[in-house]
């Protein structure tokens, strides 16, 4: 059974409709899908009332930017009731301060005199159509203006910190964002652990803190092939006694290395957190 446990939508920073997303996962034989657009669930309401004409069983989720440590840290929360009042609510103020993040680093770009950057706000506005914002939004926008030849130069040169763009963002607590989820009756995750590029102590201290907040999986596998890092992330679910879990971080079809579905199998010896879930 193929699944896919992290993709994104329009409702954030992905290129695909939740409808087209749900038909690319049909031609990818996926059977079981998660939805888990940036700090919305609103891909996810969209789609479900179509998965059925799809066949595929779609199961509740999102991806919640918190803090642990001085670190922008992801966690996907998978199975709850997205009715939660207080997980909707904590995904609400997350996205005002995303608002509030982007006008910040509209105010110190364009206050360069280039005439790009001048058109800025405008087109990543049309980007971002009624999604969540962030700043994979003003990436793409400066590649299409001609300010830099890809998202990692738009980075590099405006984004990252230290750059004219760069703005601190407020995040919630990593363990403000577990409750969430917890509270909702779902399942929290660490997404793609290997992204961080933490040691292997700062990153075993990370899943401690996660398991003490009331976190319950890892995301083990992330690409189609294995590879050490997935063997490392198998054994760390091994040991701390968490579920794990599998996504591809999908976001567009233009991104040939990392299509939906496209997933290695799980190690031997982990528990597959999809056995965990409430149906």
């Amino acid at each position: 059974m193929k699944v896919d446990f992290h993709c994104h939508t329009t409702a954030s920073d992905g290129t695909l409709t939740p409808e087209a997303l749900l038909d690319l996962a049909r031609e990818h034989e996926v059977r079981t899908l998660a939805i888990t657009d940036h700090d919305t669930t609103a891909g996810y309401q969209q789609a479900l009332g179509l998965a059925q004409n799809f066949d595929i069983d779609l199961i509740s989720g999102v991806e919640i930017s918190c803090e642990w440590g001085g670190h922008t840290i992801h966690i996907v929360g998978l199975d709850f009731d997205v009715e939660n009042r207080v997980l909707q609510q904590g995904l609400a103020s997350i996205r005002e301060a995303r608002i509030l993040r982007a006008q910040n680093m509209f105010d110190k770009l364009t206050a360069k005199p280039n005439a790009h950057l001048q058109k800025l706000p405008e087109r990543v506005s049309s980007l971002v159509g009624e999604g969540v914002i962030g700043r994979g939004h003003f990436a793409q926008a400066m590649v299409e203006l001609g300010l830099v030849k890809d998202n990692a130069q738009a980075f590099e040169r405006y984004l990252k910190r230290g750059r004219i763009g760069y703005v601190k963002a407020q995040w919630p607590a990593l363990a403000e964002v577990v409750q969430w989820i917890t509270e909702a009756g779902g399942i929290a995750v660490i997404a793609h652990p290997k992204i961080y590029k933490f040691t292997s102590s700062k990153l075993n201290r990370l899943i401690e803190d996660f398991i003490t907040a009331g976190g319950k999986a890892i995301e083990v596998v992330n690409a189609p092939r294995p590879s050490a890092d997935m063997i490392g992330m198998a054994e760390r679910a091994r040991r701390f006694g968490l579920y794990a879990s599998m996504g591809s971080d999908f976001h567009s079809p233009k991104h040939h290395w990392r299509g939906l579905g496209w997933l290695a199998p799980l190690p031997e010896g982990c528990i597959p957190v999809w056995e965990q879930f409430s149906r």
